[in-house]
């Protein structure tokens, strides 16, 4: 009966979260008359998720309230100095991997809705990126998917296989194969940080710091030829794996610390 419940309140999150986008983008790019208006809403493409995340954040806090989840349970909790900044660096390990992979001709040529992805993560005008992907974008997918979803399916299900599972989950909103597949690699990484730093605030520092690295390079690798590229995409490769392993090591020193502290309290 708890997994079923555990089952439905996942697809509940989702189901919410792909409504109101839907309906928004619907809105925005069918409803408006006003051809200028039209025009810069095409142009700044940011706009559906600034309007769009406000709005799931507006449902879902009393959502939160009334199933009594708590911003404990999302995740927001105290951090370590050294966790977060592990958690940090590993952001922008993956932002360098993400704008440095997709811009090797070959994935671009193979599979350009990734790179197409990418674009729209770090197109439209700087005021507008850093609303809508930088920090409500950051904040709504943390709070969704390492937040809600990792506490709902961490109910039922070991550390593994709930990382694994929101990856998944977060891979097929964008029903589309290619695209859900790379997106949930990303997802599995802030998973991997949400786990191994205990915290919210770990995974949500990875985010911000991973596409704001992301925006930052892509400004700077138009000209790089493809052996460059390859290069840095395997050195941040290697980055990120060497950051999650120090981040799990240190998460593990703070659940110690927090038992022998509780011990002595109690």
């Amino acid at each position: 009966m708890k997994g079923l419940r555990v089952a439905g309140n996942a697809v509940l999150y989702l189901v919410i979260y792909a409504a109101i986008v839907m309906l928004v983008n619907q809105a925005l790019y069918n409803w408006v008359g006003n051809p200028g208006l039209k025009n810069w809403i095409e142009g700044n493409s940011g706009i559906v998720l600034i309007v769009s995340n406000i709005i799931v954040l507006a449902v879902y806090i009393p959502l939160m309230r009334w199933q009594k989840i708590t911003l404990k349970d999302l995740g927001f909790v105290y951090t370590r100095r050294r966790s977060l900044l592990l958690s940090a660096g590993t952001g922008v390990w993956l932002g360098l991997f993400i704008a440095t992979f997709t811009r090797l001709p070959w994935i671009k040529a193979t599979f350009p809705a990734i790179s197409d992805l990418v674009a729209f993560v770090a197109g439209g005008s700087l005021i507008i990126f850093v609303l809508g992907n930088l920090l409500l974008g950051s904040l709504l997918e943390e709070w969704l998917f390492r937040g809600m979803l990792f506490h709902t399916l961490s109910l039922r299900l070991s550390v593994l296989w709930t990382v694994l599972i929101q990856a998944v989950l977060f891979g097929m909103v964008f029903m589309n194969v290619t695209v859900g597949t790379f997106a949930a690699m990303g997802a599995i990484v802030y998973g991997a940080v949400r786990a191994g730093s205990r915290s919210l605030w770990g995974s949500l520092a990875a985010h911000v710091c991973s596409t704001g690295t992301l925006y930052v390079v892509l400004q700077w690798t138009g000209d790089w030829h493809s052996g460059m590229l390859g290069l840095l995409a395997l050195i941040s490769g290697l980055g990120i794996a060497v950051h999650v392993l120090l981040l799990r090591g240190s998460g593990g020193r703070v659940e110690k610390e927090q038992t022998v502290s509780y011990s002595i309290t109690s």
